[in-house]
């Protein structure tokens, strides 16, 4: 198996985060026809989220320099593209 670097996990994690909050707000949406398929897709990035939150936090042991995953998170509530 490839060894990924916590590098590509902290920005695999923030970039689902905004994905998954970019589809919550979506399925909020009154225009949005396909709210199965959307919930559907958000169990798979809640998954994916939960799978790199743990690979994450097994490097941060090794690399403290890094922030803690919840501040991962929390930076981002600012940030819009």
């Amino acid at each position: 198996m490839v060894e990924i670097n916590i590098s590509t996990l902290m920005i695999s994690i923030q970039a689902l985060s905004k994905q998954i909050e970019y589809f919550e707000g979506l399925l909020s949406s009154e225009t949005v026809r396909d709210k199965g398929e959307i919930q559907e897709l958000l169990l798979s990035f809640d998954n994916a989220a939960e799978n790199l939150k743990e690979a994450y936090q097994e490097k941060r042991v090794n690399s403290s320099n890094y922030p803690e995953y919840e501040q991962l998170i929390k930076n981002l509530e600012n940030y819009t593209v």
